[in-house]
């Protein structure tokens, strides 16, 4: 069983990043405990940790980062057994302490982009079927003449709807509006259909 000191001097770690991370060697009553989502949670195998797993993820779904921890399970197939489960990242109790602080930010890192992507990707769809139109254009390089034209409406009514999108967007110019399509385009190319809606 992992010494309940490797799981704190993990905790510790996190700590030097500004974070509060969520240890436990017992589940008893850790998720009923929980005030606010934690930024990490560090398991350990051997005392329930892949069991508190799946009530993690019924609680917080795939957006709680969660390393599992052994002394004793450390062969490929309990690492592969627990990222099977649903955990982040498997560590040995021995890990060195740069090396594990690489794979707490990289995981830290993988849920702000996901939660960038969600906001762009919710931004986007506030906007209007026109409005979609009119980004899609502008994003293929057409300018706002050329859009009129196209859409055949008024270059007024075009620049109405650029104003009314980069509001929606809460974005200052029509490049940063493209580029924030862009990014979901490039994180769910799927999703750019969205635009030509």
């Amino acid at each position: 069983m992992a010494a309940p000191a490797a799981l704190d001097a993990y905790a510790s770690l996190v700590g030097r990043l500004g974070l509060v991370a969520i240890t436990h060697s017992s589940r008893v009553g850790v998720t009923a405990s929980l005030a606010s989502e934690p930024a990490i949670a560090i398991l350990e195998v051997e005392s329930g940790g892949c069991s508190l797993l799946r009530e993690l993820r019924d609680r917080y779904a795939d957006d709680l980062p969660v390393i599992l921890v052994s002394a004793e399970r450390t062969t490929s197939a309990d690492v592969v057994a627990g990222l099977l489960v649903g955990a982040d990242d498997y560590a040995s109790e021995s890990m060195d302490e740069e090396e594990f602080l690489a794979r707490v930010r990289r995981l830290l890192e993988r849920r702000h982009r996901s939660a960038e992507q969600a906001s762009d990707f919710e931004r986007l769809s506030s906007l209007t079927d026109r409005e979609r139109q009119v980004l899609a254009l502008i994003a293929s390089g057409m300018t706002q003449k050329q859009v009129a034209t196209t859409l055949g409406i008024s270059i007024k009514t075009v620049g109405a709807h650029v104003q009314n999108l980069l509001v929606k967007l809460g974005v200052h110019s029509r490049v940063e509006a493209v580029a924030l399509a862009t990014r979901v385009d490039a994180a769910a190319p799927a999703a750019m259909s969205l635009l030509s809606a």
